[in-house]
């Protein structure tokens, strides 16, 4: 037996940061539901001996909440993991010492609070990658934005209605004539969209490697494994090869 070492990939990608990010919140609440609906109802049957199977149901719920978010972590952020098989083991077993060996785990619970958690920083983690790449495109595409709002107000006018707008009130306005200087003006969205996105991409990279490390702390059993096979971790194909190699010599 030897203590695995957990290794992190420095190969993570805007793209793959976004989407768990953008993930974070569904699957936050999906968790969040179950979670708490599957406690609440074990432990209010627990006196009729009930709530005993439900709790065990919605415990290993977890641990399979668990194996779903570390795969996410490893397949998005490139965030390794130790690999836990839970079957040959749990197969030999009766349903108490099942039940008896899951609750001794301290990774159950603090995968249990780990899920619960995943809500409320899935919706800062949604918000954020929802608005923060949108307002920079939005800016970016101001030139844009000027052309297809002069285009919108000279059809209107030929159907004889007079529209103006403000793309930006009092700096940026769209009258029913093209107009030179607030064209010229629009082109200063560009740069400042590029600066703008600067700085979303490095706080969501930022927030979802936070968030990675937040998975790998509270969601990386704490016990001893034998070296396993490269595709048995939870780790992108380079970094298995890697360790793999780094093994065999």
């Amino acid at each position: 037996m030897m203590e695995m070492p957990l290794q992190t990939t420095k190969k993570y990608t805007t793209a793959g940061s976004i989407a768990y990010l953008l993930l974070s919140f569904p699957l936050g609440l999906c968790y969040f539901i179950l979670i708490v609906t599957g406690l609440a109802l074990g432990a209010g049957t627990l006196v009729i001996w009930v709530g005993l199977p439900i709790l065990f149901v919605t415990l290993l719920m977890v641990r399979g909440m668990a194996t779903i978010e570390r795969r996410l972590a490893a397949s998005l952020l490139h965030v390794s993991f130790p690999y836990e098989d839970y079957g040959q083991e749990a197969a030999r077993q009766s349903f108490l010492r099942r039940f008896t060996s899951v609750l001794r785990d301290p990774s159950t619970w603090t995968s249990v609070i780990y899920m619960v958690l995943k809500l409320p920083l899935g919706i800062i983690s949604f918000t954020l990658a929802l608005v923060l790449p949108i307002v920079s495109i939005a800016v970016t595409a101001l030139p844009l934005a000027y052309l297809i709002n002069l285009l919108v107000n000279v059809i209107l006018l030929k159907y004889g209605i007079h529209s103006t707008g403000e793309i930006i009130p009092g700096f940026i306005e769209v009258h029913a004539q093209f107009d030179m200087g607030m064209f010229v003006r629009s082109w200063v969205g560009i740069p400042v969209g590029l600066a703008l996105w600067y700085v979303t991409r490095a706080t969501l990279n930022g927030l979802a490697l936070t968030s990675g490390e937040i998975a790998r702390a509270m969601l990386t059993p704490g016990k001893g494994y034998t070296m396993p096979r490269p595709e048995q971790f939870y780790a992108s194909p380079v970094e298995q090869s890697r360790m793999y190699e780094s093994h065999m010599r």
